[in-house]
């Protein structure tokens, strides 16, 4: 599927798109990217763009040709997963099966008899202490709760490297959910696998599997057909995936990734992670919000979904945190330092205007996911935008720059 015109545009505003096309096609020309899809809608109808740029793999087929990017190529949208989660956490509390500031104790009592890891004695003996406070379903869903992802938290890197944690061979959601807090509920922001646990409360909540709850409540309502967390019981997903390219550490090439994401499903659902999908189907959850039309949330909630939900002194920690973990860049193509942001039920929203009225909005939403993946929600603007890449690690810099200058080159059609 290739462009599709956006409407009423001026010469200059033109012009900034076809710049922003060219440095896509070049970074494919040039074997910077293997390839991207990059999409836009707006609430009024006036922008419906989508754009397909080169192979959807680095590996030739048996015709030795790149099969190309298209809009329907299912792709592994990691922690973009963490926004469907929170819709479907949130329609759990439109039904009343859980408030947002009750204990969760009564679903996930697993989660909540674990005691926090406060560090080591001088022999290495791992200290756990009791919690203080409960933990709700409103600290799972802004990252508060008390719990971190390995990857990025020393404290939890020593646990693992003292044999407290197995180091699974595959990525299992029960390795994700074993490590323990390492902070009390509404102590700090800090991102962890509070997603992950929120898919178990929802399966607990519903009697149902994620992946029926999913598709029963989630895809059948907007039409998607290409949504899973069980990509192997989908020979048509797996026949026309994307793979996961690398770029190297050593000489920046790309090569090929024979991940275990794509060979083998976990035993559970990965609700913090675990999405596979098209680009054209994950903008149709982004559309959704973007109208608040009431089909997957109710408007009221959609509009709580975008309220900043920490308080002062929580929201200075997570920008104090964000601002020293440059190397993380939580916040994709935003400024990496220097920008107030806050955490909404769902992802992060901005506390000010990003390049005054010539990109993201004050109460904007945006997370992203490990292969390059940067969706955005902007009410005030009444604009969502998708970038999606297959290429890791994360945070890499011709991504970040390819999806500034998309995202800009889209805000540049915005009618005033």
């Amino acid at each position: 599927m290739g462009n599709i015109p956006v409407n009423s545009c001026a010469t200059a505003e033109q012009n900034m798109i076809s710049v922003m096309e060219s440095a896509f096609m070049s970074a494919v020309k040039s074997g910077n990217i293997p390839g991207a899809v990059i999409m836009a809608k707006d609430s009024t109808g006036t922008i419906d763009y989508a754009r397909c740029f080169g192979s959807r793999t680095v590996r030739r087929d048996e015709t030795r040709r790149l099969p190309p990017m298209e809009v329907d190529t299912p792709m592994r949208f990691a922690s973009a997963t963490k926004l469907l989660t929170t819709i479907m956490a949130l329609q759990c509390v439109e039904r009343g099966l859980i408030d947002l500031d009750e204990n969760v104790e009564k679903f996930v009592p697993d989660l909540t008899s674990m005691k926090i890891l406060a560090g080591f004695d001088d022999v290495g003996k791992a200290i756990m202490r009791d919690r203080d406070g409960i933990i709700t379903l409103r600290h799972l869903l802004t990252h508060t709760s008390g719990l971190s992802y390995v990857l990025i938290n020393p404290l939890l890197q020593q646990y693992m490297a003292k044999g407290y944690l197995p180091s699974a061979d595959k990525f299992g959601i029960q390795s994700r959910l074993a490590p323990p807090p390492v902070n009390d509920p509404g102590a700090e922001w800090m991102y962890g696998s509070n997603l992950d646990w929120a898919g178990r409360l929802i399966e607990r909540a519903t009697g149902m599997d994620l992946e029926r709850y999913m598709q029963e409540n989630l895809c059948d309502p907007l039409d998607i057909i290409d949504m899973t967390f069980k990509l192997q019981q989908r020979p048509d997903l797996l026949a026309c995936r994307a793979d996961q390219t690398q770029r190297s550490k050593v000489d920046s090439k790309l090569r090929y990734d024979d991940t275990v994401y794509f060979r083998q499903d976990g035993d559970e659902c990965f609700g913090g992670q675990g999405i596979f999908t098209s680009p054209n189907s994950y903008m149709k959850v982004l559309y959704s919000l973007l109208r608040n039309d009431g089909v997957l949330l109710k408007p009221e909630t959609v509009h709580l979904m975008f309220q900043p939900a920490l308080d002062e002194r929580l929201e200075k920690q997570m920008n104090d945190h964000m601002d020293s973990a440059t190397q993380i860049n939580y916040g994709g193509p935003m400024p990496m330092t220097g920008l107030r942001r806050n955490f909404g039920l769902g992802g992060i929203i901005p506390m000010e205007d990003l390049d005054g009225d010539k990109w993201r909005r004050k109460g904007s939403m945006t997370l992203g996911g490990g292969p390059n993946i940067i969706w955005q929600i902007d009410h005030a603007v009444g604009l969502c935008t998708l970038a999606t890449f297959q290429l890791e690690p994360w945070n890499d810099p011709i991504c970040r720059s390819l999806t500034q200058a998309f995202e800009k080159a889209i805000y540049s059609q915005v009618p005033k």
